[in-house]
């Protein structure tokens, strides 16, 4: 799991920041189910990647950028 290094509060924050990103995703580019675990935990490891990096702002808009650049 990409959030195991975090504190409860922040693993709190981090899913949020996770999910508002995904509806992001799946809002620009639709939902393939046999995709989506390892989209998903793709986009996982970019939230805790701008998360460590101190990235406070927008964090879901962000990251759905860089998955979509990344693709």
């Amino acid at each position: 799991m990409p959030f195991s290094f975090a504190s409860p509060e922040d693993l709190v924050r981090l899913e949020r920041a996770l999910e508002r990103a995904w509806a992001i995703v799946e809002a620009r580019h639709g939902h393939d189910p046999l995709k989506a675990p390892g989209e998903r935990e793709r986009l996982a490891y970019i939230v805790a990647t701008l998360w460590r990096q101190g990235e406070q702002e927008d964090i879901p808009a962000k990251a759905a950028e860089q998955f979509q650049t990344t693709a």
